[in-house]
């Protein structure tokens, strides 16, 4: 029995056609009624009384999961119940708001509209049935006017968890329910505007809509007109200041007619493609630095308020970030208003996900099967709600500039109903770009504008950008997945944007991590009791936290979009401008120089280069003697706010030693090695292969056995390679998590101590064969050299490294190396070479999933109480009050345990991130694949005397 909700030829009922967003001004009436409702929840809509008699209160808007109703529920390509469309299952969660709202004189047409309700809504005034909507995040106007009466009314929405719309809405996300959105009330005079269309070009403001009006067009204040229209207006502007995401300038369009005033604001620009496949915004190839955007905040789940957007929005700018994917619907029409002010280039996508199709059949591949014909895309059942909501969609937000492409939606395969949306589109506004990235996966390309991909290979993207294949601008939708540590290959990503024309670039997956919280802690999928699927946490893959603090990942992304590039080669700085609109005079360009950490003078300029152009300039220098590096560093910035930040090394002499310290005289017993000099004792584990104790001043600085391991807390993208590393099961890994060292001999030769020894994973042959020398000196200096051999058939590794174990302390360290930022070898863009202080708790990342952090790269030197560790080449170092096996087994951060200690890495080398938790592979340039290791250090004592 097919219920009216699962009807797709009804999926709407009373709706009035869809509108550009505007709310009116003048004589008009705008109620809110965001606020305090009455509620009531049923977990089957049939047991909805007609008259109910108990009622709760709840939030609107809200989601009624967040609010005790239910329990959230994450998932990403399963559908939350049976693939049996367009049925949903016959227990049908309801409910049902009610409030009472005044209307204090009724004289003209009243309007009731949603701007989100998920996932369908009955709407009922005064206890009569008005109308129904399906399309969650969607606008839907009704018109109310003969349900209303002077004085007292009562409104009662019906909202159902479930509906054959919900098929459509399969989006990566939690699923929740509820009016979600602002709704209000409008009273308008009879004979109002309906629609107004202002479709943005670059020459002229050319206004439409029904009947006669006035018109005005202003601009920064300046009325630059003011007449009466019927039907059609155009104003051919003289020299008009056209909108780019650089400089939004708008232009104020007021139109009013019987009292009302409908106010927009407006930008005038073009968009192009080049012969060369360029994206051009007024004449200029642009690259797009993008990222998608959720709606999603940490305790209101889809609600976000006007100012939540507008911090997004601004952090955005703040990161360099020039483009925003709405995904995978449509926002807030505020939303594009602010991107429209503040200058974002806005991927408008609609309300159309279905990959839960993929899951339909067990054991099956990922893999869009459209010639089965039972996805929606292909369905012509279906093709009326497909042109629908890309009717929606486009009719809402037609006016904004900010708009370039619009968008059929997200991996729904690619079938006749896509290529109808496309055809209604073009037909409507052919204007903008048409984004369909199931066409290009598809590769029926000719159907879209852009040749569009998610999470492709640096190769890949390469062969894209050459091949005469593919005549369109190549974008990449998705890439560079952000989740937990990373994204560890955002900035090469954008160096070959750079090298292609064709390559107009893409929009980082995604902006913020999904979250729940719950007594302060971030809960993802399969926290909550219910949930029959989820996909853990792959909800937390943001470029930035739930709370919008940032992560080091965040500062890779704002280095690979930042507005120069430099070079430096032979005594002069060459400075690229990699901006579109802006020349870099409108900035403070400021550089210096560092030796060893210490920063010489300072130098601002004022630099007069155009976009996409640069200039060389000399920097006077003299190489130096110094211990550790000479650097040249750059800083852009505006109005205060660092922009942009590069550095460059320069060659200088080091500092030679000029006397060698004598080594010391050590004693022996069975199982240990003993030094004792001027206010140190150390003592050396032969069965273990590591110091066991180091005093220094009389007070212990270790407080477990030093040890040679290749293990990491695996992050998040490190989860392909974890059967490999791990002890996941029995057959698969090194299980490098489950190490054994063996300590085949040592001895002392010459006052140095000399060991054989390996590293073997529980039931593995040995994955490492090494070689230790350690010479001690008399004043309390270690020297340590390591050569090993990795077994030639084992897989490229995390790390290798020594760790040592430090008292409480130690928590407070300074070092010079690559910071203040954690970073890797391929996110390390973010972080220059200094001398920086820091401590356990900074150096601590809140990752929602507990993985590795805190690593430094190019350090020469690292100093933790009495212990300082020294190379002439480059380490990498990680200082942590976890140790590793805690960070690897919790799975939430109230799961990891401190003990007190200070868990220092002196590396040899650590791989880098990737994207691989949903991309491809790690690069193989950024793997740590060696299977001959040489390297030494020092660890010097340091007095308190």
């Amino acid at each position: 029995m097919m219920r009216f909700y699962e009807n797709i030829q009804f999926t709407s009922e009373s709706r009035k056609s869809p509108r550009s967003y505007y709310i009116p001004g003048g004589c008009s009436q705008y109620l809110l009624l965001n606020g305090e409702w009455e509620f009531a929840y049923f977990n089957r809509d049939i047991d909805v009384p007609e008259k109910i008699e108990q009622w709760d209160t709840i939030t609107v808007p809200s989601c009624w999961q967040l609010h005790g109703y239910e329990n959230p529920n994450y998932t990403n390509i399963n559908y939350p119940y049976p693939c049996d469309p367009p049925y949903v299952p016959t227990d049908n969660p309801c409910g049902v708001y009610e409030r009472e709202f005044e209307l204090e004189k009724k004289w003209g047409k009243v309007y009731y509209l949603f701007e989100g309700v998920s996932s369908c809504a009955y709407l009922y005034i005064n206890d009569n049935y008005v109308g129904f909507t399906q399309g969650s995040h969607l606008q839907a106007e009704f018109d109310i006017t003969d349900y209303v009466k002077e004085g007292t009314n009562k409104v009662t929405v019906k909202v159902l968890k479930w509906c054959c719309g919900s098929y459509l809405e399969d989006q990566d996300f939690f699923r929740f329910n509820g009016i979600f959105r602002d709704t209000y009330i409008l009273q308008r005079p009879i004979g109002h505007m309906e629609d107004v269309q202002i479709i943005p070009n670059e020459k002229t403001i050319h206004v439409v809509t029904e009947g006669i009006c006035e018109v005005s067009i202003a601009f920064e204040g300046k009325e630059l007109v003011q007449t009466q229209m019927e039907n059609e207006f155009t104003y051919e502007v003289e020299n008009p200041v056209l909108w780019n995401a650089e400089k939004p300038a708008l232009y104020d369009v007021v139109l009013k007619r019987n009292g009302e005033e409908v106010k927009f604001r407006i930008g005038m620009r073009k968009i192009e493609v080049s012969s060369q496949y360029e994206l051009l915004i007024n004449g200029v190839s642009v690259k797009l630095h993008g990222v998608n955007h959720h709606d999603t905040h940490q305790y209101n789940g889809w609600c976000q308020t006007d100012e939540e957007l507008r911090k997004d929005l601004l952090l955005m700018k703040e990161l360099n970030i020039n483009c925003v994917r709405t995904a995978h619907y449509p926002p807030t029409p505020k939303f594009m208003e602010m991107c429209d002010e503040i200058g974002l280039y806005v991927i408008c996508e609609t309300d159309i996900e279905t990959h839960g199709f993929l899951r339909r059949l067990p054991n099956v591949e990922y893999h869009f099967d459209m010639e089965s014909n039972d996805w929606p895309a292909s369905t012509l059942e279906w093709q009326g709600e497909h042109i629908e909501r890309m009717e929606r969609m486009v009719e809402t937000f037609k006016n904004y500039a900010s708009i370039i492409m619009w968008s059929t939606g997200n991996e729904s395969g690619h079938g006749v109903n896509h290529v109808a949306m496309i055809r209604w589109t073009r037909s409507r506004d052919n204007s903008r770009l048409i984004h369909c990235e199931d066409a290009s996966r598809k590769e029926q390309i000719h159907n879209a504008d852009v040749y569009s991909r998610m999470y492709i290979s640096f190769e890949e993207l390469e062969k894209a950008a050459v091949t005469n294949d593919i005549c369109m601008p190549v974008f990449l939708c998705e890439y560079s997945h952000a989740m937990g540590n990373g994204p560890g290959d955002v900035y090469e990503y954008n160096e070959i944007f750079d090298k292609y024309p064709k390559l107009i670039g893409g929009c980082i997956w995604e902006w913020a991590d999904h979250v729940v919280m719950v007594d302060g802690v971030a809960k993802y999928g399969g926290d909550f009791e219910g949930e029959l699927t989820h996909d853990g946490n792959f909800c937390c893959d943001g470029l930035v936290f739930a709370d919008r603090t940032f992560k080091a990942g965040t500062m890779e992304a704002k280095a690979a979009f930042q507005p120069i590039r430099t070079s430096y080669e032979e005594g002069v700085l060459r400075v690229f401008n990699r901006l579109d609109f802006s020349n870099l005079n409108e900035y403070d360009f400021t550089y210096w120089v560092e030796v060893d950490g210490v920063k010489k003078e300072e130098v601002t300029l004022k630099l007069d280069v155009a976009p996409h152009e640069s200039v060389a300039l000399e920097i006077p220098y003299e190489e130096t003697t110094c211990r550790y590096g000479v650097y040249l560093n750059t800083r852009l910035t505006k109005a205060e706010k660092e922009c942009a930040q590069t550095q460059h090394e320069l060659p200088y002499k080091k500092v030679e030693e000029t006397v060698r310290e004598k080594s010391l005289t050590l004693t022996e017993d069975e199982y240990h090695i003993y030094a004792s000099g001027e206010g140190f004792q150390y003592v050396f584990s032969k069965l273990y292969g590591g110091f066991t104790s180091m005093i220094i001043d009389g007070v212990e600085q270790l407080a477990g056995t030093s040890k040679i391991s290749m293990f990491r807390a695996t992050t998040d993208n490190d989860a392909k390679m974890r059967p490999f590393w791990a002890n996941v099961n029995i057959w698969q890994g090194e299980n490098l998590d489950c190490a054994f060292t063996k300590i085949y001999e040592c001895d002392i030769c010459d006052d140095k101590i000399l060991l054989k020894g390996s590293l073997a994973g529980i039931s593995r042959k040995p994955v490492l064969l090494y070689d230790m020398e350690i010479k001690i000196t008399v004043a309390g200096t270690v020297e340590i050299g390591f050569n090993g051999k990795i077994r030639e058939d084992a897989t490229w590794m995390p790390r290798l490294g020594m760790e040592f174990t430090l008292t409480e302390q130690a928590s407070a360290f300074s070092y010079y190396g690559r910071g203040p930022w954690e970073n890797y070898c391929d996110m390390c863009h973010c972080a220059s070479v200094g001398t920086y202080k820091s401590d356990v708790d900074s150096e601590y990342v809140n990752y929602v999933f507990p993985q590795e952090h805190g690593n430094h790269m190019n350090v020469k030197r690292l100093t933790l109480g009495n212990l300082e560790f020294q190379s002439e080449d480059d380490f990498e170092c990680n200082v942590s009050k976890y140790t590793i096996e805690d960070l690897d087994q919790a799975k939430h951060t109230d799961e990891l345990h401190a003990d007190g200690n200070v868990h220092v890495r002196i590396d040899y080398k650590v791989s880098g991130l990737g994207t691989a938790s949903c991309g491809p592979d790690l690069s193989e340039k950024y793997r740590f694949s060696e299977k001959e290791v040489s390297c030494k250090f020092k660890i010097k004592k340091l007095t308190n005397k």
